[in-house]
Order: C-alpha cells, then structure tokens, then sequence
C-alpha cells in the first residue's frame, strides 16, 4: 500500500496549522526576549550618539576659547574706509586716531617719448636694437623733462641687468618682464604711437628708476636703437609720466611719510592701507566682541549637552517614564566630571577672576543650565580684558616684559616657576679678513657657494663697480632672493665696515650659521681668512631646573615640561616669574577630547553596544535554525500519526465490512 505524503489526507487534521502553532509558540517567547533586547540596545546606541554630538559641538565650541590668539584680537575702525582701511596683529594699546591723507605713494612710471623722431612706434614689433639694459633703485632727484640733478641708489635693492635679444618692443617688454626684477613693462597706444611703458613694482621715492643701457648699435646715449630707454645722468630719453613719491598724511597732527600705501610702523601692531586723500578716524581697540561671541558660543554649546543630559536621563513618575539613559552611571560620571570642571575655580582663590560667576557666568541649580549677565560680561570684557586669558585658555601670565609665554602641553603643571638666565641665543655671522673688492667681473669673482642655517646654494652677484654699501646690498638681495633660502624662511643681514663685509644670518641658536664654503669669489668677497662665528641656544632654567634652549624658546623640564616661553633682551640672571594656569575651555577640551577620542568611552561603549545587536542578529539565526529543526520533526511525527490513523482506519474498515457480511454467511450456510 503506498504510503501517505500529504499531511492530514489519512487522517483529516490540519496538519500545517497544528505546526505552524506549535513552532509559533516555542517561538514567542525567546523572539520576545530577543526583540526586547535589541530594542533597549538600539535605544541606548541611539542615546549615546546624541551624547556623542552634544559633547563634539561643546569640543568645537571650546577651541576658540582656549586658543590664545583669541584673546589677542584687535579691532581697528576706520571712519571712511574710502581713505583708509586697518588691521591689527599682535598687542595694541585702546587708542582714537586723527588721520589726513595728503598724498598716497605712487611707482615711478616712464615710457617711451614720441617727441623723439626714433621713439614713433606705430606697430609692436617696431624695434629698437639689442644689448642690456641695467636697472637700479633710488632716489631720483630729477626735475622735469630736462633737469636730472643725481641719483642715491637704495642700500635694500641691487642693481639688475636685462639682456635684450629681441629688439622689437614686444621683444623688449617681454625679457624685462621675464627678468622678474621688480620692474613692470607693457605697451601703450596713445592713439598713433605704441608707448613702452615702464614702472617700478614697489612705491615711494626711494623705489626711483635709474636705467642704463649698452647699446649693440655702439652709442649708449643717442636718441636711437635701445638707448631710447636710458634713463640716467647722461641721458634722459624716457619720459617721466609719474614721479616716484612717498605717502604723506599726518596722524595726530604728527607728520609721517611712508614709500608705500601700507603703513606698517606709525603704530605698533596696527597696519594702515592708504586708499585716497582726505581726513578720517581711525579707533583701535581690543576684539571684545570676538571674545563675547566665544563665550556665548561655549555657554550654548554646554547648555544643549545638559538638555540632552537632562532629557536622556529624566522620569516621569506620573507617567513611569524614563529616559534611555536613566540610571545610567557613566552619563552620571560624564556629567558630574563636566560640573566639577566649571566649578572648581582656576588657580588660586583670592586672586582676580578664578571662577566663572567672576566673568557674569553663572549655573542655574534647578535645570544645571548655564546662564550669562550680559552686564556683568561686558563690563568684566572692557575693565579686565587681560584676565579672560587664563579664566579660559592655558596661560602662563609672565611678570619679565621680554620673557613671554609661547605654549604648554598636556605635561604642563599648573604653578607659578621662576626663570632664570645663564645664556642669552645669539646669531651665527661671518666676519670678513679683508676689505671686499669692489669690482665684480663675470666668471672671474661673481661666485660664491654659501651656507645659512644648514642650508646650501651657490650666489652670483651682477659684474659691476660698487661701493662697499652697494655691494653688501648686492650680496644682500641675492641671498635673500635665493629660492633655496627663501623656501625655508632663511635670510640674512649684510654690512660693512670700512670695506669688509659682514653676514649674519637673522636666526637665533646654535643651528645659525653663515659660512662661505668656495667660489671664484670667496677670497676677493671675505678675505682669505673670514671668522664664523655659530649662533648659541638660550640656556638657563625654569622653575630651578635647568630648561632646554632652542634658539630663543626656553622648554621647561619637571613640572614645567612643555611649558615654552621666548627670552628676548640683553639681561642675564633673574627674568622673574612665570605663573601658569589652565583655563576653563583648557580643561573641558581636555577632558571631552579623551571621551570622544578614538580610544574614549563613546567610541568603546559604540563598539560594545554594536557587538551586542550582533550577537543578536547571530541569536536570531541560532534560533531560526533551531526553530526549523523542531517544525522538522513535528512535521516528522504528525506525518507517521497519520499514516498510523490512516492504517487503523482502513482496518476499521475492513471489519466493519466483514462483521456486516458475518449474518449472510449464516444463513446461506443453513440452507
């Protein structure tokens, strides 16, 4: 008899519906306990992650705070940006200023005459001849077309030479320009003749043209070829279009001139750009609006950490409903740290401004919040702006005006250290044997190999007659313009004293150094005999022990380690005090920096809590899989139930059928 397949046809059950039940109910109870699970974890994942953000935007919100330039911000205020704008760098001091533009600084401008019968250029590849063209920077004293009364060449820039190969005025515009000497050539038309234009790149009188030209049509001064553009004592073909002048304005009634449209000098730390003529006000005072504008930004930041705190954390009794993170003990810890941080005054109490309700800034005890007196803010930003530094950031409050603080580390204890002073850093110089030779000859003693600051190139100086001033200006510009050097922030000072030559590297320490290393022109420069002398690192110490000097930057040990302050000054011994605190933004930002670091709580307790939701996902198919085995074998035992059923109902129904025959069978028999 073939055996029965298709659950409940021998047996007429619903088979399927009885299994489906039977596993649904195994299954109920630990999908529950599974689900319940998961949902608590993804509720705490989510909880920590709006803690997560809270605490970054605190973190971001700190950084200006505890940066010190913050609190080295000036505002400088023009009246009339239309004559003059400002700005500020480093410490100022509150002032109001009169300013009267007279003139502003102009370059000195030349072209081109085409009053001169050789000078009508009607075309751009009109030419004029080859040869060099020879530039220098002075003072000009030179009055109208015809009145050239002498020249003072600047000490700050060298002489340059161009050589011209192509004579047309492209040509000539083209290699002055490629030169790159500070000269700025180009082409004019006036409306029927083409005009070389030339001017100087820098402002101010001093920043004059004198141009000297070597003619290959064998005449330097004639008013022809490319003597055209001389521009010197013995010849004056070029027209003057705009003198070279410095700026003229007085500040205070005070006379200044200045060669150029920024003024750097008239007052400490204040740059001033010259824009037109006129008279305006000009108000320096300290950026307290960037400080208040720091403080409300922190203020805000903590505020909206302590809602998420206060909502993550709360329970309703009326309601027995709380938050995902209630009871939670790490968020208690977190936040018990972050009150106690801004609690705790900084530094010693007693002294000015060592808590936060000092500066207007206050907690409110019912919601923790943080609350600001706008009053009491502002008046504390204008009357002790100076204090707001160490109320915040890391600061060392220095009692020595040239012993200044630079920056701390981690490692930094908070204390007050003495400073003293046994070495004072000094720059590495060259001192020449001999007076210099003052005529330079191309290939003869126009070289040499140098090396500043650890760092090597090879100069060659213009061929030319100086004087012992206009050659230390030559030497000079050329190592300053050196690329090698300028990439790496090396440059030099260059004089002379009765014709010998002295070059000192303008770094401090003992990597400053100046050596003529060879050359043709080694000997002829410097003497045979020239004196190095290598820079010395400040040494001395800091909180009795005894600091490591880098230049001028003196690195605390000890308590002290990575406390870095500048000895600037000539004074040995006793440099006074250094009293170092950690404001509030240092502490919190060191504090919240270590919980979101990558090895910080949030970042530890994320990678647990996402281990758990996938041991979870891995208990689902633990269970899925044991589920299947069970609907497996009950499927197996309701299958061979009815089987069964079915074979005792075929049986029934054979006897059935025999009994009903039994009485027919009798009675045939009687018969």
């Amino acid at each position: 008899m073939a055996s029965i397949t298709s659950a409940g046809i021998g047996s007429g059950l619903d088979i399927n519906s009885l299994v489906t039940q039977l596993v649904d109910a195994e299954a109920a109870a630990p999908t529950a306990r599974l689900t319940r699970r998961q949902s608590d974890l993804e509720l705490r994942l989510s909880a920590y992650g709006q803690l997560n953000s809270a605490l970054s935007s605190l973190s971001s919100s700190l950084t200006s705070l505890k940066t010190f330039s913050t609190f080295r911000s000036y505002s400088t205020i023009s009246s009339d940006s239309d004559i003059f704008t400002a700005s500020s760098s480093g410490n100022i001091n509150k002032a109001n200023y009169d300013l009267n533009v007279t003139s502003l600084a102009e370059n000195h401008k030349l072209s081109t005459d085409p009053a001169l019968t050789g000078a009508k250029f009607t075309d751009v590849t009109d030419t004029l001849s080859t040869g060099t063209l020879t530039f220098k920077f002075g003072t000009t004293d030179f009055t109208g077309p015809d009145t050239y009364n002498g020249f003072v060449q600047s000490t700050d820039k060298a002489a340059a030479t161009v050589t011209i190969t192509d004579s047309s005025l492209e040509g000539v515009r083209d290699a002055i320009n490629d030169a790159e000497i500070g000269v700025t050539a180009s082409l004019i038309y006036d409306g029927t003749n083409y005009r070389l234009a030339i001017s100087s790149d820098d402002t101010g009188a001093d920043n004059s043209l004198q141009i000297t030209v070597s003619d290959d049509d064998g005449n330097n001064d004639d008013a022809s070829g490319l003597s055209l553009l001389s521009f010197n004592g013995s010849s004056t073909h070029l027209e003057e279009n705009e003198a070279a002048k410095n700026a003229a304005f007085t500040l205070n009634g005070i006379a200044i001139t200045s060669n150029s449209n920024k003024v750097t000098d008239a007052i400490d730390n204040v740059t001033i750009n010259l824009k037109a003529t006129g008279t305006a006000e000009l108000a320096v005072d300290i950026d307290t609006a960037k400080v208040k504008t720091a403080v409300t930004q922190f203020v805000a930041s903590y505020n909206v950490f302590i809602g998420s705190v206060n909502q993550l954390t709360a329970y309703d009794p009326s309601t027995r409903v709380a938050g995902e993170l209630n009871g939670d003990g790490v968020t208690r810890s977190i936040t018990s740290s972050i009150q106690r941080i801004i609690s705790n005054p900084v530094g010693i109490l007693g002294d000015d401004f060592t808590i936060l309700a000092e500066a207007g800034i206050t907690t409110d005890p019912k919601t923790g919040r943080l609350l600001i007196n706008d009053n009491t803010l502002d008046s504390q930003l204008e009357n002790n702006f100076d204090k707001f530094i160490s109320l915040f950031a890391a600061f060392g409050e220095t009692t020595d005006a040239q012993t200044n603080f630079i920056s701390s580390t981690s490692d930094t204890v908070v204390g007050d250290y003495a400073v003293n002073i046994t070495t004072l850093a000094t720059k590495g110089s060259l001192v020449g044997s001999a007076a210099a030779n003052l005529t330079i000859v191309e290939g003869t003693n126009d070289e040499i190999t140098i090396n500043i600051d650890g760092t090597s190139t090879t100069i060659t100086l213009a061929a030319a007659t100086y004087t012992a001033a206009e050659l230390a200006t030559e030497l000079r510009t050329k190592i300053n313009d050196d690329t090698a050097f300028k990439n790496r922030g090396i440059s030099v000072d260059v004089t002379e004293s009765a014709g010998v030559l002295s070059i000192t590297s303008k770094a401090y320490g003992s990597s400053s150094v100046v050596e003529i290393i060879g050359g043709n022109g080694q000997t002829d420069l410097v003497g045979a005999a020239a004196t190095n002398t290598d820079g010395v690192d400040v040494a001395g110490t800091i909180g009795g022990l005894t600091a490591t000097g880098a230049g001028q930057l003196l690195t605390g040990t000890g308590s002290a380690s990575g406390l870095v302050v500048d000895i600037t000054g000539t004074v040995l011994g006793d440099r006074g005090s250094v009293d170092f605190k950690r404001g509030y933004a240092e502490q919190l930002s060191s504090y919240v920096s270590s919980l979101l670091a990558t090895d910080g709580f949030f970042k530890t307790t994320t990678l647990s809590l996402e281990d758990r939701l996938e041991d979870i996902a891995d208990d689902r198919v633990r269970l899925s899989n044991r589920l299947a085995s069970i609907e497996t074998r009950l499927r197996a035992q309701f299958g061979a139930l009815d089987i069964l059923i079915s074979q005792l109902q075929n049986t029934s129904n054979f006897l059935t059928q025999q009994l009903a025959a039994l009485p027919e069978i009798g009675i045939l028999n009687r018969r």
